[in-house]
């Protein structure tokens, strides 16, 4: 029999304490880690935005901040969070845009 672990609920109350405990699924480079290390508050507005929306629909608010994290891919929304410039800097660091600006404008 599978005991439950008691501190699951002090990670309900504290949404940072159980954020930052997912630091190991959020692979890649530094800038990656900081990129991971000051989205908490993106992230668990997003999660906020889940229950309301359940909340609007009629439904009751069901998963918790903790299930949300816990099937929630980091790698694939850290590369829609942020462009291949910023991601991989090389030598496209020292090309500037090409930006066509056909109307003058």
């Amino acid at each position: 029999m599978v005991t439950p672990n008691p501190f699951l609920e002090y990670l309900e109350g504290e949404p940072k304490a159980a954020y930052y405990s997912y630091g190991d699924r959020f692979g890649g480079g530094r800038r990656q880690q900081n990129f991971y290390q000051n989205s908490f508050a993106d992230l668990y507005n997003q999660y906020l935005g889940t229950l309301g929306t359940q909340v609007r629909q009629g439904l009751a608010p069901s998963g918790t901040w903790n299930d949300y994290l816990g099937g929630f891919n980091f790698n694939d929304w850290y590369r829609q969070q942020t462009t291949s410039e910023q991601r991989n800097p090389g030598q496209g660091g020292f090309t500037p845009q090409v930006r066509w600006d056909v109307l003058g404008r």
